[in-house]
């Protein structure tokens, strides 16, 4: 009988600060929201991206723009991660929160730049965004979660009420 060896989470920072680094200094609102069956049903066919529930953790910024903290899995683990949304459904910049220890190469600077600038659209991930050996599923997953969320700030996201 073989057993695997447990995998450690790694925290690369708070939500907090994250949230500083990408909207320094700004004030942002909770918005969670949960899409409808429908609409869960329409962004995981539609863009062709694994979604694992309905609900959305998000913050709409004073400057209109939206953060939306997220997870998708790794290898051994979950990733948690946020994307900060600009009103042209475009990113503005991705922040890893947690990952497993060994496969975090998605929260450094030259690889989550990458994504800076990607906006809503049906392209693959796989062909937009240099993948990290030794960290294959997690880059691939990371940037399926990007594509999901622009999807849903271009798609899916409340009327404001």
């Amino acid at each position: 009988m073989a057993f695997g060896s447990p995998v450690a989470a790694f925290d690369f920072q708070s939500l907090e600060a994250a949230q500083e680094r990408l909207f320094p200094g700004k004030k942002l609102t909770p918005s969670d929201f949960t899409l409808s069956p429908e609409q869960f049903d329409r962004l995981k066919t539609e863009y062709k991206v694994p979604a694992l529930r309905p609900s959305f953790k998000a913050w709409r910024a004073e400057t209109g723009d939206w953060l939306f903290l997220d997870q998708v899995y790794g290898l051994n683990d979950i990733v948690t991660y946020v994307v900060a949304v600009n009103a042209n459904s475009q990113v503005r910049g991705v922040e890893i929160l947690v990952c497993a220890e060994g496969f975090c190469d998605v929260g450094q600077p030259e690889w989550n730049g990458q994504l800076v600038g990607k906006g809503h659209g049906k392209w693959t991930p796989s062909e937009e965004v240099t993948n990290v050996s030794g960290a294959t599923l997690s880059t691939v997953h990371v940037t399926e979660g990007v594509k999901k969320i622009l999807a849903i700030h271009a798609r899916f996201l409340p009327k404001a009420g």
